[in-house]
């Protein structure tokens, strides 16, 4: 809950409007002017004494609720909303719709406020059932649609969201098929975890009908691939990857290195880090390839390899594993170096290896819905760690 002080500087706005409201009414009343600005005042001494409680009761009192002032009342209740007051919220926009004289296009914007108040305090069924009504409305059918979509990604029904998903595609005219794979993933996540591969295996192929760009997917099924043994198949799901997306290139390396070694194709793990090199400018496939070097015996060719790309392109990580490749060195220079190698692994440890596009979110677990916007698709990985300047 926000403190006194800042509510009271939130009501001033309202307090204005209040008496900007009570001085056209009150022309030509003069007797009932003067209760009318006694009420105002002792409003005023609310505020000044940071009763917010007492203030809204005389401020809504004083308001009558018509064509001119229901405006007034909603940015209030949506005040209060944003605030984390949602008892108070409440109060109001449940006022609102019970009022008889209200049209119904402010009638429909305040119920429409009072479904997102229900969703602020987690009354998920009452939220659901006011959206549901709202979607008969042409001029809330769009937003309703979108807060049923929330409720039921909350509530992980995923055959619901695809379904009203599907509804607020063809009411804002654009694509959200992308979105749509997203929940049919879900959906193969939830059967996996299950074990039921075949219903899994059903979901993916949805999910690519739905958008055959949808990098979730092909690592799933190259991780269902790969656990059921068919390291050829996962192979290939990873390759997808960077078809799909090169800037995931990152998330495919270690789990085709293992696919490629249990197949016994070195030379093609070696053709693919090459031509991956051509097109992705990160260090994760010049590492891979000198892990690849001292892992047949290589480590000189190793070292040069990363070194000389190291020139190229500078890279935190790439320092490390360069560092972690590097022979052991004679005191007392061993002693600087163990000291450089411990830096860097907490600097790589402590860095975020994904962010939002969207909002800027950072993480070192790759999301597919971010935690800070909700946005579907929006993080991706990062190249390299980036260090905090302290």
């Amino acid at each position: 809950m926000p403190e006194a002080g800042v509510l009271t500087l939130l009501l001033l706005p309202v307090a204005a409007a209040t008496g900007w409201y009570l001085a056209r009414r009150s022309a030509g009343a003069s007797g009932r002017e003067t209760a009318v600005n006694a009420d105002y005042l002792r409003g005023l001494g609310h505020l000044v004494n940071e009763d917010a409680d007492k203030a809204i009761q005389v401020f809504t009192r004083l308001l009558e609720v018509d064509h001119e002032t229901v405006e007034i009342h909603l940015a209030l209740g949506n005040l209060f909303r944003r605030q984390g007051e949602v008892d108070r919220a409440l109060r109001i926009h449940q006022n609102l719709v019970a009022r008889p004289s209200l049209d119904d296009q402010h009638r429909n914007q305040a119920r429409y406020e009072l479904a997102r108040d229900y969703l602020r305090a987690g009354m998920l069924d009452r939220a659901e059932d006011l959206f549901q009504e709202l979607t008969q409305q042409p001029a809330f059918r769009e937003q309703a649609l979108a807060g049923l979509v929330g409720i039921y990604e909350q509530q992980h029904e995923w055959a619901q969201a695809i379904a009203v998903t599907r509804q607020l595609e063809a009411a804002r005219g654009h694509s959200l098929r992308a979105v749509i794979a997203q929940y049919q993933c879900e959906l193969a996540d939830e059967a996996r975890k299950r074990r039921d591969f075949v219903q899994a295996r059903r979901y993916l192929q949805e999910a690519y009908a739905e958008y055959r760009e949808c990098v979730r997917a092909s690592l799933m099924q190259g991780e269902l691939e790969e656990q059921q043994g068919n390291f050829e198949a996962a192979a290939r799901s990873y390759r997808r990857v960077v078809e799909q997306d090169v800037e995931f290139a990152g998330e495919v390396i270690e789990p085709l290195t293992r696919c490629y070694e249990r197949l016994g194709r070195s030379q093609a793990l070696r053709e693919f880090f090459d031509q991956l090199t051509a097109r992705y400018d990160g260090p994760a496939p010049r590492i891979a390839m000198a892990r690849l070097l001292a892992r047949e015996g290589r480590r000189a060719e190793a070292l040069a390899y990363l070194a000389q790309a190291l020139q190229a392109r500078p890279s935190w990580i790439g320092l490390d594993q360069l560092l972690q490749l590097a022979p052991r060195a004679p005191e007392p220079l061993q002693s600087s170096l163990e000291g450089l190698r411990a830096a860097l692994k907490r600097v790589t440890e402590a860095s975020p290896r994904y962010q939002c596009s969207h909002c800027g979110f950072h993480a070192r677990t790759l999301y597919w819905h971010c935690p800070g916007c909700r946005q579907w698709n929006s993080v991706t990985p990062l190249k390299d760690v980036v260090p905090k300047i302290v």
